[in-house]
This record gives structure tokens, sequence and C-alpha cells, in this order.
């Protein structure tokens, strides 16, 4: 037998220097130390050299430093592990391109991983059947990440045809698809894709370091089973055929028309063949089985994920939640109502490929959790639900929707694609100018053609009137009225946040239990209020238009707009939310009076932003970045930064996010992601073993906070991310410790916090001060005198070495200091040396 050594190595993160070396043979004998010399003696004798990336990493590094030619033959365990353990759960010993360790920057530990991991795979490859040893060692064999291998376990390549191919993978892949000029072009792509594919298991996917190095995989895998031939071949009849897939899924035998047309199918079918559309159904019309087909065939075919982009967190939970009625459990949102725990167990499904639905809000979409989820993953499309938002300029208006072109651009480019990711946009607004809208937006951030798919059909199941009313308590008697004799499940929509609340308990003391819901309420309480609607512990619920988007709940025969709607567009929208079951007849009335439309004028122009309130906001923001070029802060500092306080009105966010867009659309300011504050920069222990040691000597932690110290810990040491922290210090910050933990950042923030005091962790930049080279002495001056003047205030605000405040106190002492590090009460005196001195 050809004999072995098993190496890895630790060099400094611009790949400067060898700072640790580790080997290890198969008989057990060890060599770990920095020295090369040492190191090439050790290995000396081997025929081949395997370690975990040691093509594309460790022999960058070392490989000048061999004489032989022999010891050049190598073999990459790392390569080798998306081929032999494609399916789920994967390698014990793997996480994605890492090794799972326990040590910080341990080679010696790494080798013998290795080593374990190479028998494994030695033990896997021999248990394949010929046919699968046969293509790999034909379409991989040229390459030195796997010639190494092929060559110890002595598999001999021989020649692979197309048509040989398809006879192996037949009723797996499209026979019509052209592989031959493919298998040419990315034969290592085309081995991982067919990897993936023979592991038979729908929730398998491509490990996310495959996607970033070998991004056509994609590609090929789309071409080989998510692209449906025109003559029909057994694969594409059996699972890219929508109308059979619509009864397996969920159980019709047909798709809904619309006055006689099979829109729906058509989109659905569209979605299949990887087209973008635009699809304007009513509310209640059967959208949400146009999107979610498509994305659980690919889900099925092509292990892709389709994220749905949605403005209302209600529609997100109601739907994932009537998927699992089906007994589909392929569907998770992560949104703002989820727990910490819950928002873990979301982030894991999507990453571990469990989930082929993914809801979001717009806003998430600057999450880095969210951007680094959606690389790890085959992306099959992305749905815009509610696109009407795209055009609605008002006191809904969503920003966000205006960055998810310029997101999935910026996505595309990351994970190297040749080809846009599709997009399907839903509305119920069939205005003309929406549909443009839409259509010129992504025309013109994808070069995607929208192809539409439209209806004039109308609600016939749906009963509209409109009363008029003198005064406001005759509108409320009006109201009892209806409830009282329709005593169905009844959706009161009104315009203001105070309403729901004020109204809802109006009703209740009355005898006629009834439950609010608003944007601005808690969380949890949203949550029982809507779940408590939809169980039909309450059949009345008092609502903004943020309650009901998307809601399927199939009973509601009474919507009341007790207030109006701000357009026709909006009243279409929240009235369609009575009837969705097509056989019950439902009635919709409006109750108003003259105040009302003052009030909805008054309101209207409150949500008018002026040109000179786009000034402010842009003063705001140079005057942030007088001293850098970059800031990171909330819309609330940028508002208060523009002279706006708290009583400037609720929605004084939605307006500063409103200014920024525009700035940013008129091409002054770009906005990038949310940016949490990194905590620590550096690991101080060795191992955990050291870490353990220390947190349990620790006094400063109680047992709550030193069981999520050894997670975070751990989290840290295993992803390595702190070590390497200049490519991949998104696994360090707060945000995504959190969601990967299941842990409130502000517990992740406290702990960490402890275990820099307990020197566990420390933050190489702590205290650091920017200086351009372009910047003048006097400028430099200047930001060195401003740091100078925050430190001593903080110093003087120091109580016993520690700082007691609560959030107002905190809010006070921000602005205290804002005001200081402004003012030139330093005086600067310089000494014959060149030393400075800050007096005030």
């Amino acid at each position: 037998m050809n004999s072995i050594v098993f190496i890895d190595s630790e060099i400094t993160v611009d790949g400067g220097k060898i700072l640790d070396l580790g080997a290890v043979k198969p008989d057990r004998r060890t060599f770990h130390s920095s020295s090369v010399k040492d190191f090439i003696s050790f290995i000396s004798d081997c025929d081949y050299i395997c370690g975990h990336n040691i093509v594309n990493h460790d022999y960058k590094y070392i490989g000048k430093f061999f004489d032989a030619p022999k010891h050049q033959v190598l073999i990459d365990t790392l390569a080798l592990s998306p081929l032999l353990f494609p399916q789920r759960p994967y390698h014990a010993l793997l996480k994605d391109d890492k090794l799972q360790s326990d040590e910080l920057n341990n080679p010696l530990n790494d080798s013998i991983k290795a080593m374990e991991l190479f028998n494994d795979e030695v033990n896997a490859f021999n248990a394949l059947p010929y046919g699968k040893k046969w293509v790999y060692t034909s379409l991989l064999y040229p390459f030195p990440q796997f010639k190494g291998f092929f060559d110890y376990n002595k598999s001999i390549q021989y020649p692979l045809s197309a048509e040989s191919l398809k006879e192996e993978f037949s009723g797996k892949i499209c026979l019509n698809s052209d592989i031959a000029p493919v298998m040419k072009k990315y034969p290592v792509e085309f081995a991982y894709a067919l990897a993936l594919i023979w592991s038979g298991d729908k929730y398998s996917i491509t490990p996310p370091w495959v996607l970033k190095n070998y991004p056509r995989v994609e590609d090929v895998i789309n071409m080989l089973c998510g692209t449906p031939c025109a003559e029909g071949c057994p694969y594409c009849s059996g699972h890219l055929n929508v109308t059979k897939e619509l009864k397996r899924f969920f159980g019709y035998d047909s798709f809904r028309t619309y006055n006689g047309e099979p829109l729906q199918e058509r989109a659905a079918d569209a979605a299949v063949h990887s087209k973008s559309l635009l699809a304007v159904f009513p509310t209640g019309g059967g959208k949400s089985v146009t999107f979610q087909l498509p994305a659980l065939i690919a889900g099925e075919t092509v292990r892709g994920l389709t994220v749905v982009i949605s403005p209302l967190q209600s529609l997100m939970k109601d739907q994932v939640d009537n998927l699992e009625d089906k007994g589909i459990a392929d569907a998770v949102t992560i949104n703002g109502m989820l727990s910490p725990i819950e928002r873990a167990e979301a982030v894991e499904r999507v990453a571990s490929g469990i989930a082929s639905l993914l809801y979001i809000s717009p806003e998430q979409l600057r999450s880095n959790t969210i951007e680094k989820l959606l690389l790890s993953r085959n992306i099959a499309r992305f749905v815009i639900d509610e696109a009407h938002c795209f055009s609605a300029w008002g006191q809904d208006f969503r920003v966000d929707y205006l960055y998810i072109g310029d997101f999935l651009k910026e996505l595309q480019n990351k994970k190297g694609l040749e080809h846009p990711i599709p997009v399907s946009c839903f509305t119920a607004t069939a205005k003309q100018k929406v549909i443009t809208d839409i259509k010129d937006y992504f025309k013109s951030k994808s070069g995607l053609d929208l192809e539409l798919y439209t209806t004039s059909a109308v609600r016939e199941n749906l009963r509209y009137e409109v009363w008029y009313k003198e005064s406001e308590a005759e509108k409320y008697n009006a109201l009892r009225s209806l409830i009282e004799q329709k005593n169905w499940p009844t959706i009161i929509y009104v315009s203001r946040t105070r309403r729901t609340l004020q109204l809802a308990e109006k009703l209740t003391s009355d005898g006629f239990p009834a439950k609010p819901f608003n944007g601005k309420m808690e969380v949890s309480e949203k949550i029982a209020n809507q779940e408590a609607f939809i169980r039909n512990e309450v059949k009345i619920i008092v609502a903004t238009s943020a309650f009901g988007m998307g809601v399927d709940k199939k009973g509601v025969k009474l919507v009341i707009h007790y207030d109006i709607s701000d357009s026709l567009e909006n009243y279409v929208q929240e009235a369609g939310r009575a009837g969705r079951d097509q056989s019950l007849q439902a009635e919709c009335y409006v109750l108003f009076n003259d105040n009302d439309l003052d009030k909805h004028f008054i309101l209207l122009n409150q949500t008018k932003l002026s040109i000179g309130e786009i000034q402010q906001v842009w003063k705001a923001i140079k005057d942030l970045t007088k001293t850098r070029a970059r800031v990171c802060c909330s819309p609330l500092e940028i508002a208060r930064q523009a002279g706006w306080n708290d009583a400037a009105g609720q929605d004084i966010e939605v307006r500063v996010r409103t200014a920024v867009a525009a700035l940013e659309n008129a091409g002054y300011i770009k906005r990038g992601k949310n940016v949490p504050h990194v905590y620590a920069t550096s690991i101080l222990a060795k191992n955990m073993k050291e870490a353990s040691d220390i947190i349990n000597a620790s006094a400063l932690f109680d047992d709550k906070q030193r069981e999520n110290a050894m997670r975070i810990i751990k989290s840290l040491i295993s992803s390595r991310s702190i070590a390497k922290a200049g490519n991949n210090d998104g696994e360090s910050r707060v945000d995504y410790l959190a969601d990967i933990l299941g842990l409130p950042k502000d517990d992740v923030v406290n702990v960490i916090t402890l275990m820099r005091e307990d020197g566990l962790l420390e933050d190489s930049r702590d205290m650091s001060a920017y200086i351009r080279r372009a910047d003048s002495q006097n400028k430099s001056t200047q930001i060195l005198e401003r740091f100078a003047r925050l430190e001593g205030f903080m110093i003087d605000e120091l109580e016993d070495g520690r700082l007691h405040s609560g959030l107002r106190e905190q809010k006070e002492l921000n602005e205290r200091g804002s005001h200081i590090s402004r003012s030139p009460a330093f005086k600067r005196k310089k000494y014959p040396d060149g030393t400075v001195l800050l007096d005030n």
C-alpha cells in the first residue's frame, strides 16, 4: 500500500507567514511545530499528502518547500466530501467547508480529523456501485484535488458519453437536455450536481462552499432537473407537470379559471419554466397556490429555495400555518413576531435544506444573517407579494420595496450567476400605472421582462354597500346593528392605531367581544389576537390595514370600513378579505360622514414629504458624515440631527426612511446593510477546554449566563470566524450569533461583555480613530480633539468605574456627549518634543 500523511497548516490572515504546522501518519506518529524544515523531513517518505482544502489553501504556502515531484501527489478531503456524503445528515466532522473542532487553530488536531474523514471517504467510495465510480472518475480524474484519491484507490478513468450518462440517470434527469457540452465545459460542477441528484433526498443541498467556488453547479442542476423539455420526456412529464403536481401537493384536480381563462395554470407553468411574471389576480383569487406550487416543485427537483417577500407578518404566519395544515412542512417565516428560539429554528431549517419556501419582509433584506443564508442556497425564485407597494407613495408606503432590485443584483453578483434570478410579482391592483411601474422597475434593475397575467374578473360573491351617517353616534349604532344582525366573523377597518383599541374596547363593553390589531402593538399581543380571530375564539377584529393581507380565513362574511380607505386600490384589497371561500356570499359596508373625508385628507397631507424635509435629512446626513465616509445610525438619530423630535409625528421613522430612499434614488447616498457592532474580534483561549475552565471559574456569570457563554464561545471557536475576521466577520456579529443560537440580542451583548471582562475575549477596535491620508493637518487635529473630548466626558460620567443609567438617561448622555464632542472647549499646548496636551 502506498504511504500517506495527513497535514494541516495555520497561516497568517494575509498569507504572509506560516504560524504552525501539524501532521499525522496512519501509524499515529505525529508532528506539531512551526519548523518548516522539520515538517518536510517528517513527511518526506510519503507518496501522498492529504489535507482538508489542501489544494487551494495549505499547498499554496508549503508547496514551494518540496523538492521531489512525488510529494506533490495531493488528496483533498474537502473536494471529495460533497461527492461521497451528499445526503442529509452530512458527515459529522464537517461544517460546510470547515472541520468541526473544539480547538482554535490547532493543525495537529485538524490533521487527525482529516485522517478520520479520509478513511470514511475511502470506505464510502468503495461501497459505491461501479456506475457511480465510473462517472466520478471519468469526470474528475484530470483535476489535482481528485486525481490523487483515484490513484490511491486504483480507480481507472474510462471515457464517458452523454448517452451512457443519461442511461445511468434514467428517470432522474431530463433525457432531452443537451448535456454533452456541459460535461466538457463544467466537469467538476457536473459531478457535484449528479451527486446531489443521486442522493435521492429532497432535503439534501449543495454545500455553500461549493456554490461559492463553483456557481455553475446551480445552472447544471437547473438544466438537468428544472427545465421542462418540449417533448415531455418521462422525467419532465412526471416531475415538472403543474397539473399533476397540483393534485399531489394540494389535492386539487384542476386550477381555478377567470372568465374561462386558465390564468392560474399559465402563471404557475411560466414559473416552472423559469420565466419572470406579473400576475394581477383579485384578492382571494388563489394567487398563493400560483407561487407555492412552483416553489415546492423547485424544492424537490433542484433543491431550490423560493423567497417570498411580503409586507405584513400576518400573511407570512397564516400561509405557513395553512401549508402545515395540508401536511406540507417546507415553508418557514423569519420576522419580528418570532421569539429568538423560533427565529434560530427557522434559520436552521433554511440553512439545512429542509425549507424550500422562505417568507420575509423587504426590511429583512438589510440583515447580514439573511444575506448569508441566501448565499448558502440555490435560489429558485423571488416572489414579491402585494407588488403594488412599488408604486404606492403614502402612509403605508414600504420604502424597502425599492431596495429589492438592488439586493437581487448584488446577490447575483456575489453568487457569480450568469443569469438573473427570476421573479414573480403578485397584486390585486390592475391600475395601468401600477403595472407599468412594476415592469419598468425590474427592467431597469435586473433586465427582466415580466410576462403579464391579468384578469378583470370581479368577486361575484361580494356585495357592497355605502352608508352615509350624520354623526359619529349614528355610525357606531349602524356598526352595532350590522354586527348584531349578521353575527358573522367580521373585520372592521379603521385608519388610526389608537382607534383599533378604543373601538374594540367599546364593542366589548357593549356585549360584542372584539380584539384590536395594529402595527404598533407588542408582538405577543398581535399574535394572540390574530390567533383568537382565526380560531373563532372571537368573531370580531378591529384593525388597521396591517391586518388581513393574505390572511386566509375563509369564514369571514362581513367587512366593515368604519373609516374610509386612503385609495380605491387599498379598499379593493381590504374588502376582498371577505368571502375567500367562493361558495360563501359576503357583504362589505362603508360607513362614513363628512368629518371622515376631512380627516382623510388631513392624513394624506401629513404623509406627504416636502422638498424642505428631504433637504433637512440630507443636511443631517452630511453633518453625521463630516469626519467619516460611512455612518451607522437609526432613523431616529437622523431625525434628531435634522432637528425633528419625537413629537414630529408617529410616522417619523417612515418619513426619514422615505427621505433616505429619495436621496438614494437620486444618487446622493448609498444605504448598506444593517451593521450591528462587533463586540469581540479576538479569542484569547486556545481551545474549548481552556475557555470552559475560565467560564466555570468566573464569579461574573450566573448559571444562565454561564450556559449562554459556553454556547457562544463554542460557536465562535468551531466556526473560526474570529481568527479569520478579515473575510468572515459576519459569523461573529451579534445579530448572527443571536439568530443561530436562539438567544435575545441583549443576552448575547451582556455575555460577550462579561467574557471580555474575564479576559476570554478582546476587541482590537475598542478605541480607534481613523484619519485619511487626504485629510489636512488641521482636520486631523480636530478629529483627535473630538475623540479626546468624548473620552474625557465618559470618564467624568463614570460612577464607581461603571455607568449606571436607564434608557432615558442613556439618551440624555448621548445628547450631552454629542454636544461636547462638537464644542471647541479644549486648548492645545504643544511641547518642544512634539507632544500635544489637550486641556479644558
